[in-house]
């Protein structure tokens, strides 16, 4: 199952009375899927060595209990989470148009990301999949954290950037290096216009005030104008079609 976009399936469609509502969750698990590798972050906020690699988090809903599991990538360098079970009370589900700092260029640019790399960490395996998952943490950071106007995860001279840590093993240092170059390729995608935001998916954060910010995709659910469209348009249809058979049984 795609979890990455799993929200919706777990969730019962929780965001089909309101996009602007928050959902509180709990969070009992956190995890690096496929895995991560080892970098060093430069950066404003943060400069420290940290795992690079796409979250799983799972926990379960406020409201009624249900649990969720999904796939996350980190937009939040001032703070932190610890891998493994967990009892986090602070997090909630929010639209992403209300993430503190969120522009609409960074949002499409995020989704841009998201979508595209999914289907492509979705048919690798082993260390090619923990690299993919590592170059779209980074592009992420990236996106949200740069000032310059060319994004670059390896450019020393710009706003964010990553490198190897000291103590860093060859293995690392190579899918690390792998993975930034894969990071600079997909940055390249977006800026090209080759990768474009997919209006399939919505963006949405897992914020907590005192631990790491999350993104991930879910399906987009119309908003009650689209909504109301699509029911005067089933009305229309509906009518033609009744219409349509009332001519046919008065010719006979």
């Amino acid at each position: 199952m795609n979890k990455v976009y799993a929200l919706a399936a777990a969730a019962g469609l929780m965001f089909a009375a309101s996009n602007a509502s928050a959902q509180a969750v709990t969070v009992n698990s956190v995890a690096f899927t496929p895995g991560s590798v080892n970098g060093t972050i430069h950066s404003s906020v943060n400069n420290s060595d940290v795992g690079v690699g796409r979250f799983e988090f799972k926990g379960v809903y406020g409201t009624n209990g249900s649990a969720f599991d999904i796939f996350t990538y980190c937009i939040d360098l001032a703070h932190s989470v610890s891998l493994g079970n967990v009892n986090y009370t602070s997090y909630s589900i929010i639209p992403i148009s209300s993430y503190a700092g969120m522009t609409t260029a960074k949002s499409n640019a995020l989704n841009a990301l998201i979508t595209n790399t999914t289907s492509l960490l979705n048919a690798a395996t082993g260390q090619a999949a923990i690299n993919i998952s590592a170059a779209t943490q980074m592009a992420a950071w990236e996106i949200m954290f740069e000032t310059q106007p060319t994004w670059s995860v390896t450019n020393s001279s710009s706003a964010f950037y990553m490198t190897t840590p000291g103590s860093s093993s060859s293995a690392n240092t190579t899918a690390l290096t792998s993975a930034e170059s894969l990071a600079n390729t997909y940055l390249g995608n977006i800026a090209n216009n080759t990768w474009t935001k997919n209006n399939a998916y919505d963006l949405k954060v897992l914020y907590s005030a005192d631990r790491q910010s999350q993104v991930f995709a879910t399906p987009a659910v119309p908003e009650p104008a689209t909504w109301g469209m699509l029911v005067l348009g089933f009305g229309l249809v509906g009518g033609a079609l009744r219409t349509r058979r009332s001519g046919v049984l008065a010719a006979a």
